[in-house]
């Protein structure tokens, strides 16, 4: 009779560390995709164009956070989990634009304006989502 108690008590302490599992990974994948985010703005912004192994460093995080995604998409109803996919749709946006202006010099230059406005865009859609983590 005692074993029913502990499962259920078990199972309430799984799905509290779940719980917060959660917005710590969450809050880890941000930063990870911020900080890799912030180098290639910085790099755009010096005039570097990024070589095809940049752009995959750059893409790799961002799949790794999709995953992430998908395995708790049974949040879907909050607005942390709302506001972190919006977030890795714009930081896509931003690696799209940066591997689609790479190859060319004129090009990269003409588009600098572009890839500093898709940068503006994902900071403030992570910054969104961490605000709402923080709310929840």
């Amino acid at each position: 009779m005692r074993i029913r108690p502990l499962a259920a008590l078990a199972l309430i302490l799984v799905t509290a560390c779940l719980f917060r599992s959660y917005a710590d990974i969450m809050r880890i994948h941000l930063d990870v995709l911020g900080a890799l985010a912030d180098k290639a703005a910085y790099n755009a912004r010096s005039g570097q164009r990024p070589e095809a192994n940049e752009v995959t460093e750059l893409v790799y995080p961002l799949q790794r956070a999709r995953e992430f995604a998908y395995e708790y998409r049974s949040y879907a109803e909050r607005e942390s989990y709302r506001r972190f996919v919006d977030a890795l749709d714009r930081y896509q946006a931003f690696v799209g634009e940066i591997d689609a202006a790479r190859g060319d010099a004129a090009r990269w230059s003409a588009q600098q304006s572009e890839i500093a406005a898709q940068y503006d865009a994902w900071r403030a859609a992570a910054e969104q989502a961490r605000a709402a983590l923080a709310r929840e």
